[in-house]
């Protein structure tokens, strides 16, 4: 496969993974948050991170009792982190934040741990415990010893009670068998007569079958809630990691696909015009699937893990570039420049030859990330719109580049000829600055009315004393605006149009 088909086919398989790097990479960011307690987009800082757990003190004489107490801390952080990646992974709507982080719980909320939201709004909540022994934490919940805040009862508000992945059967187990033995106890001393001491052990036989149905699994061991306290940055770069890697094998599955696709049709005009033997072409097609595998799940990879950082970064700018198709292009344009190095350093090129090849790829880089996002916002499909986007973007920028170049090298040009060659190729590419300028100017107009439009109309169907021919104006403007014409303007119209033998054609 030729240097330049190869790179077209890289970038296009970059260019098809940017909502996979986005989605993924937004996944990522949040353990960065947890880790640093800092959401650097919006600004908000938290009331623990990682970081900040792990430097917790410890009594020397009491070490292994404090770890564990602050990994029940980090238990939470890195609880929320790993909801938030999975929802934005599945492209749920619902987040999840520690109490502490919300105005209305405070920062010493003793019920409350972790709060499930669904746009700002409560939906679920839990307590989360790690405690070396389970079984006295649920005789202290079920039968409220002990008072003030040693009285646990307060527990059985939470809608779940959150525990050590280890720990999930022995304490639903625990509550079954205490169920069942307080229930037995009840019914002996009603029979003795005791309404008072049976209706105190029933309670409490009740409150251990409430319990079962409460305990939940936190995700989480003993021994990872340690991990996470003692080398929190460790941790959480294998978090990005194994996002980052269930992003490449989605990478991969594409890359697989857009590769072979290209490979099959490529190798299917070779053996029609006696170029290839069946035999070979098939080899080939193979070697070609399997590569661009590799291309996507690196391209994948990578991009969602530099998306994530970049995300997260201090950096304004880099804030801004992790919004365009620029991570999920580092890997296509690494392989191309390393590529072109590799042949300088063969001779196959000269420095001319290297320098036009490495600026080509930087060009493509930039000029294909930013009409990925382009043709993502036209077309909305993933993956589809992106691969449009950033092949258009690649096509350009490679016209007037080798144009470009092509014009610099020929030496035979005279003076004058060079010159207004030179102009030439500065007016194309202000040309294409101001052409990629009317697009980002065009998609901006249109979508602002786009969604003044849907937001009017929606206002529309939320109003229960509109009229009938106020409804019909309104949905009228909203298709006028999508370029269609409703026939029907009132409910005048409507009526007459229902009297008639003639078809109804809206």
């Amino acid at each position: 496969m030729s240097n330049r088909k190869s790179n077209i086919q890289n970038y296009a398989i970059g260019a098809g993974l940017y909502e996979t790097t986005s989605r993924y990479g937004s996944a990522g960011a949040e353990f960065l948050k947890g880790l640093r307690g800092v959401d650097n987009e919006t600004g908000k800082v938290f009331n623990r991170s990682l970081l900040k757990i792990s430097e917790g003190k410890i009594n020397p004489d009491y070490a292994e009792q404090n770890i564990k107490q602050q990994a029940g801390f980090s238990a939470e952080v890195a609880g929320v982190s790993k909801r938030n990646a999975e929802a934005i992974i599945d492209g749920r709507k619902n987040r999840f934040s520690r109490s502490e982080d919300l105005s209305g719980y405070g920062s010493d909320n003793t019920t409350v741990d972790i709060i499930e939201l669904l746009d700002g709004k409560e939906i679920s909540n839990s307590q989360m415990k790690f405690v070396s022994n389970p079984d006295g934490l649920l005789k202290k919940i079920a039968r409220g010893e002990g008072g003030g805040k040693n009285d646990l009862s307060r527990y059985m508000k939470v809608d779940k009670l959150e525990v050590p992945t280890e720990q999930v059967e022995q304490m639903k187990a625990t509550c079954r068998t205490q169920a069942e033995k307080l229930q037995q106890q009840a019914e002996k001393a009603r029979e003795r007569g005791d309404t008072a001491l049976a209706e105190k052990l029933q309670k409490q036989s009740d409150n251990y079958k409430k319990l079962e149905t409460k305990i939940a699994d936190s995700g989480m061991t003993t021994e990872e809630a340690i991990r996470y306290r003692n080398n929190p940055r460790w941790e959480t770069a294998k978090d990005i990691a194994g996002v980052s890697h269930r992003a490449g094998i989605e990478g991969a599955k594409f890359g697989a696909a857009i590769g072979g696709g290209i490979s099959a049709l490529s190798n299917i005009v070779a053996v029609w015009s006696g170029d290839k033997e069946f035999g070979e072409a098939v080899a080939d097609t193979a070697a070609d699937t399997l590569v661009s595998a590799g291309v996507g799940y690196g391209t994948a990879f990578a991009g969602s893990a530099i998306k994530g950082y970049m995300q997260q970064s201090a950096n304004v700018t880099a804030r801004a570039l992790s919004k365009t198709g620029l991570p999920a292009m580092i890997v296509s344009s690494c392989l191309a420049a390393t590529k072109s190095i590799t042949r300088y350093a063969k001779g196959e090129i000269d420095e001319l030859g290297l320098t036009e090849e490495m600026s080509m790829v930087a060009a493509a880089a930039l000029s294909g990330s930013a009409f990925t996002v382009l043709g993502q916002i036209a077309i909305p499909i993933p993956v589809l719109g992106g691969l449009i986007g950033g092949m258009i973007g690649y096509a350009v920028t490679n016209a007037f580049h080798q144009g470009f170049f092509a014009a610099l090298r020929d030496a035979k040009l005279s003076a004058e000829r060079r010159q207004m060659v030179e102009m030439k190729c500065a007016a194309a590419r202000e040309l294409a600055q101001r052409y990629e300028q009317a697009i980002n100017e065009t998609f901006e107009r249109k979508l602002t009315r786009l969604g003044m439009e849907s937001r009017a109309m929606f206002a529309l169907l939320d109003n229960p004393d509109i009229s009938a021919d106020d409804f019909c104006a309104g949905m009228n403007r909203f298709a006028e605006m999508l370029g269609r014409k409703i026939s029907i303007n009132n409910m005048a119209e409507l009526d007459a149009a229902m009297l008639t033998d003639d078809p109804l054609v809206i």
